[in-house]
């Protein structure tokens, strides 16, 4: 739970800066970049953990098995699943309204974070739930990147079930599931049918 909370709290963040290049001023290097950021979407997480590995035993053995650096594994690995939250909140917002905003006297900041924000949070908060969850269940980069003794509910079903142990790993599925049950359903919620007014 903890490394999947910091994952999600520093995907979105990181998105946000790209996915507002790349809506409010697109361009020739803006929609570079954008694509950029989903090419990690193609690495299996093992590849991306074995790079890690090698970069931290070779030239940065302070970081290596830290929570730090598996932190960082996974936000690479799912780094395009908040983007694509972020790209897609803020594409629904009108950037007029922003503009009213400051036009009416508040600064380009404080416009941001009394009318944009607010608008794009649902967004950014999808996008989070899904980084949450693909990071609960991540194995490759948990196993190579983890720090000794940091277990995940993934490893433990993968230690139970290597050895045919399945009663023992019946407990952290359920976890699981429990733990992941409410990123599902903020996932697919819908918004109710809006009732249209007689006459």
């Amino acid at each position: 739970m903890l490394a999947a909370g910091l994952t999600a709290t520093v995907a979105v963040a990181a998105s946000l800066p790209v996915a507002l290049l790349a809506v409010r001023y697109p361009g020739g290097w803006t929609r570079a970049l954008e694509r950029l950021s989903y090419s990690s979407n193609a690495l299996p997480g093992i590849v991306i953990a074995l790079s890690l590995v090698f970069f931290a035993a070779n030239y940065a053995g302070f970081v290596y098995q830290t929570l730090a650096l598996l932190v960082f594994a996974y936000v690479v690995r799912f780094f395009p699943q908040a983007v694509a939250g972020s790209h897609s909140a803020l594409l629904r917002v009108d950037p007029r309204l922003e503009e009213a905003a400051r036009g009416l006297g508040k600064s380009p900041r404080r416009a941001f974070v009394t009318v944009t924000a607010p608008l794009v949070a649902p967004g950014l908060l999808a996008g989070g739930a899904l980084v949450f969850l693909s990071t609960m269940k991540e194995l490759p980069a948990t196993l190579l990147l983890a720090p000794i003794g940091f277990e995940t509910l993934a490893t433990e079903v993968w230690r139970a079930t290597t050895v045919s142990a399945y009663s023992r790993a019946a407990l952290p599925s359920l976890l699981l599931i429990v733990f992941s049950a409410p990123f599902v359903y903020l996932l697919t919620l819908r918004r109710r049918p809006e009732v249209d007014a007689p006459g």
